[in-house]
């Protein structure tokens, strides 16, 4: 492999085996015939194949044959080289271990610079609207004072309807401004992190050097194309970028939630294990979601959505959310039908779960995605609405299905509890 001149991740693409697979066999455990094979056709020069294979599957026969110990603890007399060859296995198992966690916290600085970069811009966009907000709100006062010297009419109407839009999206602009300044607190905290494993791991391993890993400012996400022009065209256009302003947050924040629980993990996860674990207390400590089925979810979903809550920030305060909800009376978890579907075709599972209240006229009353760990409620609270009622964590949405206006990540115990107490209202009303 070394000769070969590949990488670790190209190598594991060719023989057609995952990387961490491949990296146990490279670090010294006993390989099958078909690992020598596929590593040979993948790094040797076809004329040299065979001969490197016959010496690779002798190596192997001896290996699976040691020299037996003739007295209980007396060390095993081994032939020449084996001292540097367990040395060797063992160098390059720590190489495997320390070259996957470098590029790891490498992902993790460009994830962390990403959501930064959002987040500053997105502060300037939101302070610049304000003001701008502010401006509108004092003329559309002045215009509507002026009309309140005539009779009732059609203009006044539509000065004061102006009005209580701009001062909505205002209240609205403030509370994205105070999640992306938010956004930039953690960023700057987990940032330093980043920085500060990535300095320990380089000299860990001083001879392995990353290319450039700074990422380009990605754009706010496009949004669909905006329908017939309405009689208040400021105001549909402050409203388009709110909605980018809550897209942009909304990503920022699943990236930040997921970096916030990597880096608080212990660091041996990144370690590659020759076995998996058969100890129940083993299994027992690790993830609920990686040792039991999804609560609710059909045998025909559970595969789909365990494979969304394998990359979610938060599988056990999903799981643990899932939990509680189909406790409730008449729960059912169901997934979507897709579009085109056929009659008698299966559900999809493969994007998101509807909790649905049987009996209910309504579709359910929440969409929950495991990959993100977020719940979206069939409520339609206002930010005070929300604040009122102690759901601090939850957000408004403007984009999305007009009757579920009210979203929350799942990140720690405050968000789960409020996540709970928001589905049962939505349940309630359902």
């Amino acid at each position: 492999m070394d000769d070969s001149g590949k990488t670790l991740a190209v190598l594991s693409g060719e023989i057609n085996m995952s990387k961490a697979q491949t990296g146990v066999y490279l670090a010294g455990k006993l390989p099958t015939q078909a690992f020598i094979a596929a590593l040979i056709r993948a790094t040797v020069r076809p004329e040299l194949r065979e001969r490197r294979q016959e010496e690779a599957l002798a190596l192997r026969e001896q290996a699976m044959r040691p020299a037996p110990r003739t007295t209980t603890g007396a060390p095993v007399v081994a032939g020449p080289g084996a001292g540097y060859a367990l040395e060797l296995a063992a160098a390059q198992a720590q190489q495997i271990e320390t070259y996957d966690r470098l590029t790891r916290a490498l992902e993790q600085r460009a994830d962390v610079e990403r959501a930064k970069n959002n987040s500053d811009k997105l502060v300037m966009v939101l302070l610049n609207m304000i003001h701008q907000l502010n401006r509108r709100v004092t003329d559309l006062v002045q215009e509507r004072d002026q009309l309140l010297a005539r009779p009732r009419s059609e203009a006044l109407e539509d000065a004061e309807r102006k009005l209580a839009r701009a001062e909505e999206q205002e209240q609205r602009a403030r509370a994205e401004l105070r999640r992306a300044e938010e956004k930039q607190r953690q960023a700057e905290d987990l940032e330093a992190r980043v920085t500060d494993q990535l300095r320990r791991l380089t000299d860990e391993l001083d001879r392995l050097r990353a290319g450039d890993t700074t990422s380009p400012l990605d754009t706010l996400p496009a949004l669909p194309e905006a329908g017939p022009v309405s009689a208040d065209p400021v105001g549909d256009d402050i409203d388009a970028v709110l909605a980018r302003a809550s897209a942009v947050n909304d990503e920022d924040n699943t990236t930040l939630n997921r970096l916030t629980t990597e880096l608080n993990e212990p660091a041996t996860w990144w370690v590659v294990q020759d076995n998996p674990p058969d100890n129940p207390e083993v299994l027992a400590s690790r993830s609920v979601s990686a040792a039991s089925l999804l609560p609710g979810v059909p045998d025909e979903g559970q595969e789909a959505a365990r494979a969304l809550l394998r990359r979610s920030p938060a599988p056990d305060l999903f799981v643990r959310f899932l939990a509680e909800a189909t406790r409730w009376e008449n729960v059912q978890v169901h997934g979507i039908k897709r579009q085109n579907a056929k009659p008698g075709a299966p559900l999809d599972y493969s994007r998101y779960l509807r909790l649905r209240r049987q009996g209910s006229q309504f579709g359910g009353f929440a969409y929950v995605y495991a990959e993100h760990s977020s719940i979206n409620l069939r409520l339609h609270h206002t930010r005070d609405q929300l604040d009122a009622i102690g759901a601090t964590r939850a957000r408004t949405r403007v984009t999305g299905h007009r009757a579920y206006r009210v979203s929350i990540d799942l990140t720690d115990e405050t968000s789960l509890t409020q996540a709970l107490h928001l589905a049962e209202l939505a349940y309630a009303a359902t």
